[in-house]
This record gives C-alpha cells, sequence and structure tokens, in this order.
C-alpha cells in the first residue's frame, strides 16, 4: 500500500507540474518590432508590437517608465528586441522579459525617425491584431535596419514601399501601359493609380504630368528586388522624390486614406524642416538625364 506520506508528496508533485505547464501556456517568447508606444498610468506604458508569430500584439510593461526599470532600456521606439510575453485577462499583454536584438539604433534627426514613423505605421495598418500577415514582419525588420544604415533615408523607406506594394498585391505597372497594356516606350510617362500604373500618351488625358524616365527605370529596378544595385545608384531629391510621388499616390489609393506620417512629412517639407524636396509628389512634367541614364557608384 501506499503511505500517506506518498500519496502527500505524489499530489505535491502533480501540482507542481500543472502549475508549471500552465505557466508555459500563460507565456510565449517572440521576436517583435517596437511600433508605437503610449505612456499609460504613472510608470506604465503600452506597446503595439509587430512579432514574428503571433502578429500586431498589445502589450503594457508595467513600471518601465522609473529610473530603475530593467525592461525600459531595451523597449526603444523601432527597436528590434526578443520579448516574453505574458498573455493578459483582456486585450494587452503584459512584458515579462525583453532583450535588445543585435542592430543599428533608429535615431537621430527628425527625417530618419518620420521615415521610421512610416514604415512602422503602414505595418501596423496591414496588421489585424494577432494574425500575421506572411511576409510583413521580415519586410519591416529588413526596412529600419536599412533606414539605421542608410546615408540618405528616403532611399529605405521608398524601397520599403515599393516592396510593401508588391507584398500586399498592389504594386504598380510599369512595363506597360495600364490601360490598354502596350509596352510602355523609353521616354517620360503619365502615372494613374486609378488605372493601376503607368500610362502611355494614347491613354494619358490632356495635362497628366509625366514621370521622368530615370524614375520609372528606378521604379522597375526596385521591382525587381535588386536591393545591391539599388543601394549603389546615384539619386538626386528631385529623383527621389519622384519615384516617392509614384509609390505613395499608388499605396494610399489602395489604403483609401492618408496615412499620418506621410502628412507630417509633407507638412514638414512644406515648412522647410526637412532637407529633402517634392516628396510624396507626382510632379510636373521636366527633363530628366538624357535618355533616362542612371548613374551608379
Amino acid at each position: 500500500m501506499v503511505s500517506s506520506e506518498a500519496a502527500s508528496w505524489t499530489a505535491r508533485r502533480r501540482r507542481t507540474i500543472l502549475a508549471s505547464w500552465r505557466n508555459r501556456l500563460a507565456t510565449y517568447r517572440d521576436r517583435a518590432v517596437v511600433l508605437r508606444k503610449l505612456d499609460y498610468g504613472e510608470a506604465d506604458r503600452i506597446f503595439t508590437l509587430l512579432t514574428r508569430t503571433h502578429g500586431k500584439v498589445g502589450a503594457i510593461a508595467k513600471g518601465v517608465r522609473r529610473p530603475e526599470s530593467k525592461l525600459g532600456p531595451s523597449l526603444e521606439l523601432y527597436g528590434h528586441v526578443d520579448v516574453l510575453l505574458a498573455k493578459g485577462r483582456g486585450e494587452l499583454d503584459v512584458v515579462a522579459q525583453v532583450q535588445r536584438m543585435p542592430g543599428e539604433r533608429i535615431a537621430g534627426d527628425v527625417e530618419r525617425m518620420s521615415h521610421a514613423a512610416l514604415i512602422a505605421e503602414l505595418a501596423e495598418r496591414v496588421c489585424e491584431d494577432r494574425h500575421p500577415v506572411d511576409g510583413v514582419y521580415e519586410l519591416t525588420v529588413m526596412a529600419l535596419d536599412e533606414l539605421a544604415r542608410e546615408t540618405d533615408p528616403r532611399r529605405a523607406s521608398a524601397y520599403f514601399l515599393m516592396a510593401a506594394l508588391d507584398l500586399l498585391g498592389y504594386a504598380p505597372q510599369l512595363m506597360e501601359c495600364a490601360s490598354c497594356a502596350k509596352p510602355l516606350p523609353a521616354r517620360p510617362a503619365a502615372f494613374s493609380a486609378d488605372a493601376g500604373g503607368f500610362i502611355c500618351d494614347d491613354c494619358a488625358l490632356p495635362g497628366m504630368p509625366q514621370v521622368p524616365v530615370a524614375a520609372i527605370k528606378v521604379l522597375r529596378l526596385m521591382a525587381s528586388g535588386d536591393i545591391q544595385t539599388y543601394r549603389r545608384l546615384k539619386l538626386d531629391g528631385e529623383l527621389i522624390g519622384d519615384i516617392e510621388g509614384v509609390l505613395t499616390t499608388q499605396l494610399e489609393h489602395h489604403l483609401d486614406r492618408r496615412l499620418k506620417s506621410l502628412a507630417f512629412l509633407h507638412q514638414m517639407r512644406a515648412m522647410d524642416v526637412l532637407a529633402s524636396p517634392r516628396s510624396g509628389e507626382v510632379g510636373p512634367a521636366r527633363s530628366a538625364r538624357p535618355g533616362g541614364d542612371l548613374a551608379i557608384d
């Protein structure tokens, strides 16, 4: 017969195992990008995280704003982290542990942070809570890393926008007329988000702004995914402005509303706070480089 002491030990052991099993079910570890933060109460902060396997997650970090908090230094906005989350009773999970992943930090000037906000806002917009969208996490991590390293932040965010459009199935038509499907000649062309891309002279309405052929060539390179060649291109302010204009026009057409971070970038440029001109506009016709040739380092 089993002694009462042995039976008691067995019961305690079962309770310990059950408690450990429940604790494992109540927590989960994931990689995440910090998309947004909001101060809450006296010392807490609520974060919107884009996780690798759980999609978009809301989480609260308790006491994170206190100077002695061990969580605070790792939970930087737009940071890439390894995080242990405890499932909360409501919509918010609880940050239990967090460690910053290796890589460059997004910091410095207003423009770089503004482009990071654009990347984060778009990632948040296309994801639903706890439902991962294939490729969005990986693309966001890549874009923020590129933004941290790139000397011109507009180049990094423009590449992200093209990749995001392709991932979401909204990539503009770049090789053929979006209206009649005829091959586009090597000359400036009008862009129409309603049509879904560039349109030929026969289909374009009178007076439609023309995008230089150099910008069209760069867009085609970006669409090919050849980021190594893209990094080597010499893109002046006007050219990158044309590229941004096409991409943001296409993006906001399909999102059916403006991105707040993009509107902020436009406002800052209008006030001459940022050095980059003409971003986010498809400008009037102008002369491109002869033949639309691109300079490569």
